[in-house]
C-alpha cells in the first residue's frame, strides 16, 4: 500500500470523515478535515465537522497523554516528552491541556510531576468519553497502514500551510522524516542520503539538520538549518536546533547576534528573550537576566526553565515576593490542585506556609518513592514546625542510604544534627 494512498482523493470529504469518526481514526479524521474547503459547506455541517475535530483532538490528546505517562513512570523521558507535546497540541478541552502541560513542564524542568493511573485518567474532568479507547485499526498488522496513520498523526499537529508543504515534499522525504520524528536517527539519516536532489529542498534541510545537530555533527547540521532558515525563517524548530548547537558548542557572541536578529525581525520574541536572559545569567549579568527574563514572560513564555530562572535570581537579589510570585507560576500538583514541590521548597527556605508545604512534598514522594530528595524535605518541614521526633524515621532512613549526591548527602546530615 502506497503511505500516501490514504492522504488524497476522497470523493465525498463529508461523509469520509463520518466514516472516520466511525471507525475511531482520530488522525486520519484530523488530516482529512484540514483539508476541507469550510466555506463551501453549511453552517450547519461546519459545526459538525468542529464538533468532530474537537472530539479527535481530545482522544487523541487523551491517548498520547497516557502514552506519556507510561513512559514517565518508567523513566523514559524522551519518548513522555514527545507523547506530551503532541498531547498539548491536540487537546481542545482545557483541562486535559492543562494535564498535559503539567506532565511536560515536569519533564523539561526535571521537577516531580503527577503521573496519573488509569483511574486519574477517568476522573480528571476532560469530558473525553469511552469513545476515546484507541482505534482498533491503529493496531493492524499492515505496516504501510500504521506508517500512514503516524504520518497523518504528525501532519495533523503542524498549521494548515505548513502541513500542506510536508504533506506535498516526497514520499521518500515523509519517510526520513517520519523515522526522524520517531526517534530513529540512524535510519532517519540513512533515508534522508535516498531522498532525490529534487526533493531536497527548505524542509529537507530543515529535518536533516536537526537530526545533525542532536548527533553532534555539528558543521553539517549548522550549514542544513542555516539553508533552510534562510528560505523559511519562520520555521521554529530549525532556529531552535541552530540556537542549541551555538550554546553547546560556546559560540555565545554568534549566538547572541542570530537571537537579536530574530527579535529585530519580529520572530520566535519569548523565546529569544528567555534565551537571552540564560545567557546573560550566565555571563553573570543578573540585572539584564532578569530584563530580558521578564521581557519573555511578559511575551507570553511560560517554560519552566526561564521561570526558575526568573525566580531564582530574584530570590538571590532578596526580592522575595517577586520570586515567590514567579514560582505560583508553576503548575500545580495532579487534579486535586496543590503547590508545586519548588514553590514548596522556597516556602520552607523561608519558613512560612509549611503546612502547604508538607502536603507537596508528600505528593511528591507518592509519585517518586525512590526519590530521597522529598524524604528529606518532609522531615526538613517537621524540623521547621518543632517537631524532631517525626524527623527521626525519615532521616534515620535517609543516613542509611548510600550513593547520595554531595550536596543532598550534606543536607541529610544538616538535619541529623538538628535534631539531636
Amino acid at each position: 500500500m502506497s503511505l500516501f494512498k490514504s492522504l488524497f482523493g476522497k470523493s465525498d470529504p463529508v461523509e469520509e470523515l463520518g466514516k472516520l469518526r466511525a471507525r475511531q481514526e482520530w488522525a486520519a479524521l484530523l488530516a482529512a478535515a484540514r483539508r476541507l474547503d469550510r466555506p463551501g459547506l453549511s453552517s450547519e455541517v461546519q459545526e459538525q465537522v468542529a464538533a468532530w475535530e474537537a472530539e479527535a483532538g481530545d482522544c487523541l490528546a487523551q491517548l498520547n497523554l497516557d502514552e506519556g505517562a507510561v513512559a514517565l513512570r518508567v523513566g523514559n523521558r524522551l519518548k513522555a516528552r514527545d507523547h506530551l507535546q503532541l498531547a498539548v497540541g491536540q487537546a481542545r478541552t482545557v483541562a486535559l491541556r492543562e494535564q498535559a502541560e503539567q506532565l511536560l513542564a515536569g519533564v523539561d524542568g526535571g521537577a516531580a510531576a503527577a503521573v496519573p493511573t488509569a483511574a486519574d485518567a477517568a476522573g480528571c474532568g476532560s469530558g473525553c468519553s469511552t469513545t476515546c479507547a484507541p482505534s482498533p485499526s491503529v493496531g493492524t498488522d499492515d505496516e504501510d497502514f500504521d506508517d500512514t496513520a503516524r504520518l497523518e498523526l504528525l501532519l495533523a499537529t503542524l498549521p494548515n500551510e505548513l502541513g500542506d508543504r510536508y504533506a506535498a515534499a516526497g514520499e521518500m522525504f515523509l519517510t526520513a522524516w517520519l523515522a526522524a520524528q520517531e526517534g530513529d536517527d540512524t535510519h532517519a539519516l540513512q533515508l534522508f542520503e535516498s531522498v532525490p536532489e529534487a526533493q531536497r529542498g527548505t524542509l529537507f534541510h530543515a529535518e536533516r539538520g536537526v537530526v545533525l545537530a542532536r548527533n553532534g555533527k555539528a558543521a553539517e547540521a549548522e550549514a542544513d538549518l542555516r539553508a533552510a532558515l534562510t528560505d523559511l525563517p519562520e520555521l521554529f524548530h530549525p532556529f531552535d536546533a541552530l540556537v542549541t548547537l551555538l550554546a553547546v558548542t560556546r559560540r555565545h557572541g554568534e549566538l547572541e547576534v542570530l537571537l537579536r536578529q530574530a527579535l529585530a525581525e519580529g520572530r520566535f520574541a519569548g523565546y529569544c528573550w528567555a534565551r537571552l536572559a540564560q545567557l546573560e545569567a550566565g555571563r553573570g549579568n543578573v540585572a539584564a537576566a532578569l530584563e530580558a527574563g521578564n521581557l519573555a514572560l511578559a511575551e507570553g513564555e511560560l517554560d519552566l526553565a526561564t521561570v526558575l530562572m526568573c525566580a531564582e535570581l530574584q530570590e538571590r537579589e532578596g526580592r522575595h515576593a517577586e520570586a515567590e510570585a514567579l514560582f505560583s507560576r508553576l503548575p500545580s500538583g495532579g487534579c486535586g490542585g496543590g503547590a508545586h514541590p519548588l514553590l514548596a521548597e522556597f516556602w520552607l527556605r523561608h519558613g512560612k506556609n509549611l503546612d502547604r508545604a508538607l502536603e507537596s512534598f508528600k505528593g511528591a514522594l507518592r509519585h517518586e518513592l525512590d526519590n530521597p530528595r522529598w524524604l528529606l524535605r518532609i522531615a526538613q518541614v517537621y524540623i521547621a514546625k518543632g517537631w524532631k521526633k517525626d524527623a527521626v524515621g525519615p532521616i534515620e532512613s535517609l543516613l542509611q542510604r548510600g550513593g547520595l549526591p554531595d550536596e543532598l548527602a550534606a543536607e541529610v546530615r544538616a538535619a541529623a544534627e538538628a535534631i539531636k
